[in-house]
C-alpha cells in the first residue's frame, strides 16, 4: 500500500478531519483540503487548501475537474457525502457513488433499501402530516419515534409515549428536514452498539464491533465508544451477515462504513449506516484494538489501493469518551486528569466556550487503554463525568 505522490481530496478541515489530513501527509499524499474559510485547524495542515462549500456538489465537482484527484473522502461528517458520490461517479474514482451517498443521507431511501433486502430494522412509515403519524402510533403497540429523513446529530428526533406527543414531534421533525420529509418508526428497545465495516470492492473485509456510550433516550447521541464489545464472540456471526446484506443493499464501496445497531429481544437490528467512518474517536478506538491505523486504511481504500489486514486483533482493549459541557463562558480551569488516561483538551484557560446548535460544547476527550477490558467503560465514564463537572467558567 502506498499513496506516495497521489492527489487526494479531503472534504472538511475541522478538528475531526485533522487526523485524516495529517495521516495523508505522512503517507506522502498530496492532500487537497476543501472547506469554507474559518478557524478550522485542518486548513494550516493542508498541502493545498481550497475554499469551497463542501455541501455544494456541483462546486466540488468543478474543483475536482481542476485537481484531477486519485481519490476523495471525508470522516465524521455527512454534509458532503453527495459531493463525494457525484465526484466518484463523474470521475470514475474508487468509492461510493451518488445513489449510495444519497441513500445514506436520506433515512427514508435507506430504510426502503434495507427492508427490500430483508435487513432487520425498525418498522416505519413515511408521514406527510400528524394524522399519518397518529394512525401509525395507534396501530403499533409500544413507543415510537419521529425523525426527519435527512438531519444529523439527532436534531428533530423525538420519542413518543402517548398519541398526544405525535403532533408536536411531527412539527419539530419537519422543521429540521431540508427536504420536508418525516418518518415515524417503532422504538427499538435494547443496548445500542455499533460496527465499523472495512469495505473493499463491495466486500466486507473486516468487521469491528464496538460498545457505545450515549446520552439518555430518545436521542441516544454517542459520546464515547469502546473495543472490544463484551459480547463480540456471540454477536459477530449474526452481525456480519446483517452487515453484508446492508452494504450490498446500499452499494457501499471502498470505504469504512459506520453502522449503528440496537440489540433487541429479537436480535440485532440496524438503526442506520453510512459510507464513511464514524466520529467520536471511533477510528482511534477501533484502530487501537485491532492494531491498525483506520485513517490510513480509509485513505488507501479511497485511492483504490489494495489493503492488507490482520486476521485477528493485535492491539489492546480501550475506550474513548468526549468531554462535553452544556454551559458557556470563559474557560478558567478543570481538575487534573488521572495519569492513566491519555487525553486532548481543545481549549486553553482564558478562551471562550460557546454552545453549538445542540446547546453543548465538546472541550476535549479522554482515552483509557488496558490489557483487561472488564472495567474500562465504567472507569472511563466516571472520569469523564468527574472532569466535566469540575469545569469552571467565568462570567461572560
Amino acid at each position: 500500500m502506498s499513496g506516495l505522490g497521489k492527489r487526494l481530496m479531503i472534504l472538511g478541515a475541522g478538528r475531526h478531519q485533522v487526523p485524516l489530513i495529517q495521516t495523508a501527509i505522512d503517507l506522502g499524499v498530496e492532500a487537497h483540503v476543501c472547506s469554507i474559510a474559518g478557524d478550522y485547524p485542518g486548513i494550516a495542515l493542508a498541502t493545498y487548501f481550497h475554499e469551497v462549500d463542501i455541501s455544494n456538489s456541483q462546486a466540488i465537482l468543478e474543483l475536482a475537474r481542476t485537481i484531477n484527484p486519485h481519490g476523495i473522502l471525508t470522516t465524521a461528517t455527512d454534509v458532503c457525502l453527495e459531493s463525494i458520490g457525484l465526484v466518484v461517479d463523474e470521475m470514475n474514482l474508487p468509492g461510493s457513488g451518488f445513489e449510495t451517498t444519497s441513500s445514506c443521507l436520506s433515512k427514508i431511501r435507506m430504510k426502503r433499501k434495507l427492508v427490500a433486502s430483508g435487513v432487520p430494522t425498525a418498522q416505519y412509515r413515511v408521514i406527510s402530516d400528524a394524522n399519518d403519524g397518529i394512525d401509525f402510533f395507534n396501530n403499533h403497540r409500544g413507543d415510537c419515534v419521529i425523525k426527519p429523513s435527512d438531519s444529523s446529530g439527532s436534531r428533530g428526533v423525538n420519542k413518543l409515549h402517548h398519541v398526544e406527543d405525535v403532533k408536536p414531534a411531527f412539527e419539530s421533525a419537519l422543521k429540521f428536514s431540508r427536504r420536508g420529509e418525516v418518518l415515524i418508526e417503532e422504538w427499538l428497545e435494547g443496548e445500542e452498539f455499533g460496527a465499523q465495516a472495512i469495505v473493499e470492492h463491495g466486500e466486507c473485509k473486516l468487521l469491528v464491533l464496538h460498545s457505545d456510550i450515549t446520552t439518555p433516550p430518545p436521542r441516544r447521541i454517542p459520546v464515547g465508544h469502546g473495543c472490544p464489545h463484551p459480547n463480540e464472540e456471540e454477536l459477530i456471526g449474526t452481525v456480519r451477515n446483517i452487515v453484508i446484506d446492508a452494504i450490498a443493499s446500499l452499494g457501499i464501496n471502498n470505504t469504512i462504513s459506520n453502522i449503528d445497531f440496537i440489540l433487541t429481544e429479537d436480535g440485532p437490528k440496524i438503526i442506520e449506516l453510512t459510507c464513511r467512518m464514524g466520529g467520536t474517536r471511533l477510528p482511534e478506538v477501533c484502530g487501537t484494538y485491532w492494531g491498525v491505523d483506520f485513517y490510513a486504511l480509509s485513505i488507501h481504500l479511497a485511492l483504490g489501493e489494495k489493503i492488507n489486514l490482520l486476521p485477528i486483533p493485535s492491539g489492546k482493549a480501550n475506550a474513548a469518551h468526549n468531554l462535553i459541557v452544556s454551559r458557556q463562558g470563559t474557560f478558567l480551569s478543570m481538575d487534573q486528569i488521572n495519569d492513566e488516561f491519555s487525553h486532548e483538551i481543545y481549549f486553553d484557560p482564558g478562551e471562550r466556550l460557546a454552545l453549538n446548535s445542540a446547546e453543548q460544547i465538546e472541550i476535549g476527550y479522554i482515552q483509557l487503554i488496558r490489557e483487561d477490558p472488564s472495567s474500562i467503560l465504567e472507569d472511563l465514564t466516571n472520569e469523564a463525568n468527574r472532569l466535566t463537572s469540575s469545569v469552571r467558567l467565568g462570567e461572560e
